[in-house]
């Protein structure tokens, strides 16, 4: 819902594909500015006290800022200070959330945990995309923000029902290490663990140039195939339903070996849906292929995860969160150049360079790594 109703509030304000490049920016840069920081507080802190503390503002956020639209105070530095102020919280709250499952489940079970956690927030990304464009045309723009601030106040109640236990070793760890040490400690581990290294370029080239298309979304469905917000919200849903398809079926496979070949797969079909949809010039074969892109999104996420907790220690993976957060917060250098390629030389033309970009990686990476025999 933060998505859709942001991006076409934006476009509303400036029309501008680079405002919208910027927007996702701000969003993204949080992640590299706290991401191992993130990842040192959630080994260190009580990470379901954390995350109730977490949902709080953010519903708190949520309330202001429809608040602002509503009494038409709305500016566009107020969007991306609210963009950096939430995503900021959301850098903190992914990274403890997805070493939380851990607690609340063995080791064994890893896998299939965080395949069914990809599951909750695919199937709610489905519904909040569809119902963000649905809300936006019937009640304007303001009632996504209510809406969410509702539905973090029901994840709060939800998270306060949770009971998980930390294992001693981690306690222990706790009690003896610093903040400091966790966080340096965090690069530590790219430095030294090879195929931690190499994951984490492999996030940061698809985050540049694969996760950066949602920029577009909403110029594809305003300007491109002309089907409005309620197309755009179409959009979400239908990459978050292929992302709910694709981690289904991850939790059936969850057994599954061979994760490095699993994850240049998905880095290589990326690319080919990316390049699929901007090419499509037909709203049915666009939902299509934007599905796929979601379905190959949502599985590189979760195999990402999976691959780095596990290659570290037990009492190392709020830190490796941290680590995927430092890598996705490249983001913005893709987000800033798609947006301003777009503006030169067409939103149709600015994609598909991206998906021959990442072929063209794809070929690099299976020369000069050894992930694919992992």
């Amino acid at each position: 819902m933060v998505l859709v109703s942001t991006g076409w509030l934006v476009l509303e304000m400036t029309g501008s594909p680079l405002s919208l490049g910027l927007v996702w920016a701000t969003r993204s840069a949080p992640r590299l500015l706290w991401g191992m920081l993130a990842g040192a507080v959630a080994d260190k802190l009580d990470r379901r006290r954390l995350l109730l503390w977490i949902l709080i503002v953010l519903a708190g956020m949520m309330f202001l800022f429809g608040s602002l639209i509503t009494i038409n105070l709305i500016r566009l530095w107020h969007i991306f200070l609210f963009i950096f102020l939430m995503s900021s919280l959301k850098t903190f709250e992914v990274t403890t959330r997805q070493a939380l499952i851990v607690d609340v489940v063995d080791r064994d079970h890893m896998m299939r945990s965080i395949a069914l956690n990809s599951v909750g927030l695919r199937l709610m990304g489905l519904i909040g995309g569809a119902a963000a464009g649905i809300l936006i045309s019937i009640w304007g723009i303001v009632s996504p923000f209510y809406v969410m601030a509702a539905c973090y106040i029901i994840a709060l109640i939800s998270l306060w029902m949770v009971r998980t236990e930390r294992t001693r070793l981690q306690h222990d760890s706790i009690k003896q290490s610093s903040l400091w040490t966790h966080y340096r400690e965090g690069f530590t581990i790219i430095a030294q663990n090879r195929v931690v290294a190499v994951l984490v370029v492999l996030a940061i080239l698809c985050e540049i140039f694969g996760f950066s298309y949602q920029v577009l979304l909403p110029l594809f469905a305003r300007d491109i195939l002309e089907v409005g917000v309620v197309g755009l919200g179409a959009f979400t849903a239908a990459q978050s339903l292929g992302g709910l398809i694709s981690t289904l079926i991850l939790t059936i496979k969850s057994r599954y070996q061979a994760k490095g070949r699993l994850i240049l797969a998905l880095y290589l079909l990326f690319g080919v849906a990316l390049l699929l949809f901007a090419q499509s010039s037909s709203y049915i074969f666009s939902l299509v292929a934007i599905f796929l892109t979601g379905s190959v999104a949502a599985v590189f996420d979760a195999v990402q995860h999976i691959m780095l907790q596990l290659n570290v220690s037990e009492q190392q993976r709020g830190r490796a969160m941290g680590i995927w957060q430092l890598s996705i917060g490249f983001g913005p250098i893709g987000h800033i150049l798609l947006g301003f390629t777009a503006s030169t030389i067409g939103p149709t033309m600015a994609l598909t360079i991206n998906g021959v970009l990442i072929i063209v990686s794809f070929l690099v990476i299976i020369q000069v790594t050894n992930l694919r025999k992992i």
